[in-house]
């Protein structure tokens, strides 16, 4: 009879089994319902806690994500820099999640630029890793697919979170359009939905920066979206033109071994 540990154990394993492959999609998921959620409930009552709890999920599948990779070249020396990465995300996760619990419990200004700071370090960080990450893809797949696209709504929440920072230092930084200063629990998803405009380049000019620092740093961004959807899309163009050079290859080379053994016959 199968104890209970064993149970545990094949369970882990099917879960691992499952996810692994999939691993990608699942950020993107998490990526997605972290966008979708802020809009859908209100800033008070139960609206802040489910933010949280999309912003946790998001944290939980980018920490797997990122310690998770193909073991290509010196297996020894990936594993040694697998292992500082989880370890290095761990610690950032670790940290924001500290000083966001510190802003519950004792909310302060000191505080809450603290934690928006920390968890701009570990987006940061996560993205910088999953660019890595599409920058080694060889083949086309919908997992590269997928992380492509995380990789892109990546850098508008990271940029997003340095804006979210910069107002905290400069309150002048952003200037609304006529329309009230928004409050501390409006001011990320009114700033990521303002980074993720710039990233797109839509520049609706209901939000404009105002001092130098964010006019530089939206126009940094800009053109940092831009560069990475040309250089993405020729990275996967070419991928793509590889693989079918491949294929055929391998097409012809099984067609004229087949007509060999057939004229041998």
């Amino acid at each position: 009879m199968p104890t209970n540990n064993s149970i545990v154990g094949q369970m882990r394993r099917a879960l691992r089994n499952y996810f692994l492959p999939r691993r990608h999609t699942a950020l993107l998921v998490a990526i997605i319902t972290l966008f979708a959620v802020r809009p859908l409930v209100s800033g008070t009552g139960a609206g802040p806690a489910t933010f949280s709890v999309a912003i946790m999920f998001l944290l939980i599948v980018a920490l797997y994500t990122i310690q998770v990779d193909e073991l290509l070249g010196d297996h020894e020396r990936l594993q040694h820099q697998r292992r500082r990465r989880g370890v290095l995300g761990w610690v950032l996760a670790l940290i924001a999640i500290g000083l966001r619990l510190g802003e519950i419990a004792f909310p302060n200004h000191q505080l809450a630029t603290a934690g928006s700071i920390s968890w701009l370090v570990f987006f940061g960080f996560v993205t910088l890793t999953q660019l890595r990450g599409v920058l080694k893809q060889k083949n086309v797949t919908r997992e590269t697919i997928s992380m492509s696209i995380s990789v892109y709504l990546l850098l508008g929440l990271t940029w997003g979170l340095f804006d979210i920072v910069l107002f905290e230092f400069q309150p002048n930084a952003f200037s609304f359009g006529g329309a009230p200063i928004p409050s501390e629990q409006q001011t990320i998803p009114v700033l990521i939905y303002f980074s993720l405009t710039t990233l797109a380049t839509v520049g609706y000019g209901d939000i404009t920066p105002a001092t130098l620092q964010a006019r530089y740093a939206s126009v940094a961004e800009g053109i940092a979206g831009q560069f990475y959807l040309a250089i993405l899309v020729a990275r996967l163009v070419g991928m793509q033109m590889s693989q079918s050079a491949s294929h055929n290859a391998e097409d012809q080379s099984r067609d004229s071994g087949t007509k060999q053994s057939g004229e041998e016959d």
